[in-house]
């Protein structure tokens, strides 16, 4: 059994070599305020330990220090001592994207048995970069954390996620990306969360980044899913639903209200943003922008 000591001395090893690594970006004359003059943009995998579990933050980079931190959480005697992960980094990417790659972790296979909440950060919708996850990494890594109670991911995961025994997963919350994976029929059909109680559930963002038509499964949600969900014995255990970005008329919102009458439900509006020299020269939609005129 690895200790506490062995699991932070690996996590104090690789902030070592996150340091090593940015010092290396800058020469050996520049001001050594200089190389601080932006901490946020600083990679760091830091833990606390809580008094016989750690919680661990990584910020930083989706790329190569990432990749350093993800190999320190890939050690058995790391992840079997987390009960809490937040991963997150400054408004950063490659082609509009931030993408977080689990590819090693995955490979890796440690077993987070003490997990019980996960948080990959979303995206604000002043973000210029989308944060997202690769295709098809999200069903794989929760595998590795069977006691979560509270997830949060930058968009909806892909169907396995449905197929994962998560008994006391009590939370949800999804950031919004194009695709909605198809995710609120599937949670309507839902056999394994038994113990889910709140969701939070961003729509596709796709319809507030085109006026022209998009693919379907770039399309938002349509109401016969949504009131699948709320007809479904899922919706009977929740206490709260909240929906983001959703493309519903007012009539559709008190429908699913009427059909859960207890039910904690609330809509909000958290489009993306949209540079206003594009307005009426591009093809971004922005009357959203302009509730009042």
């Amino acid at each position: 059994m690895t200790t506490m000591a062995q699991a932070l001395k690996t996590i104090h090893a690789a902030q070592r070599a996150l340091n090593e690594a940015a010092a290396e970006q800058w020469d050996a004359d520049d001001a050594a305020d200089e190389a601080f003059a932006y901490p946020d943009h600083r990679s760091r995998l830091a833990a606390v330990d809580l008094g016989g579990a750690l919680a661990v933050d990584y910020h930083g980079d989706d790329h190569d220090s990432w990749a350093i931190a993800s190999a320190a959480l890939a050690r058995p005697e790391v992840a079997a001592h987390i009960v809490q992960l937040r991963i997150a980094g400054p408004d950063e990417g490659a082609n509009g994207l931030k993408t977080w790659d689990f590819r090693e972790l995955i490979a890796a296979a440690p077993r987070f048995g003490k997990l019980t909440d996960l948080q990959i950060a979303a995206s604000d919708p002043g973000d210029h970069n989308q944060a997202t996850v690769e295709d098809d990494h999200l069903p794989a890594l929760l595998a590795l954390m069977p006691a979560l109670r509270k997830l949060v991911l930058p968009q909806a995961p892909e169907s396995g996620f449905f197929d994962l025994d998560l008994p006391d997963l009590a939370s949800v919350r999804t950031g919004g990306d194009f695709r909605t994976r198809g995710f609120i029929g599937r949670l309507a059909r839902a056999e394994r969360l038994p113990s889910l109680r709140f969701v939070d559930f961003t729509d596709s963002l796709a319809p507030f980044l085109s006026l022209e038509a998009q693919p379907e499964d770039w399309s938002s949600t349509p109401f016969e899913d949504y009131e699948r969900l709320f007809r479904s014995p899922t919706m009977e255990r929740c206490w709260g639903f909240r929906l983001r970005n959703a493309m519903l008329t007012e009539a559709q919102y008190q429908a699913l209200q009427a059909l859960r009458p207890k039910c904690q439900f609330s809509v909000v509006l958290a489009a993306p943003h949209c540079y206003v020299s594009h307005w009426n020269r591009s093809n971004f939609p922005h009357r959203h922008l302009l509730p009042f005129g």
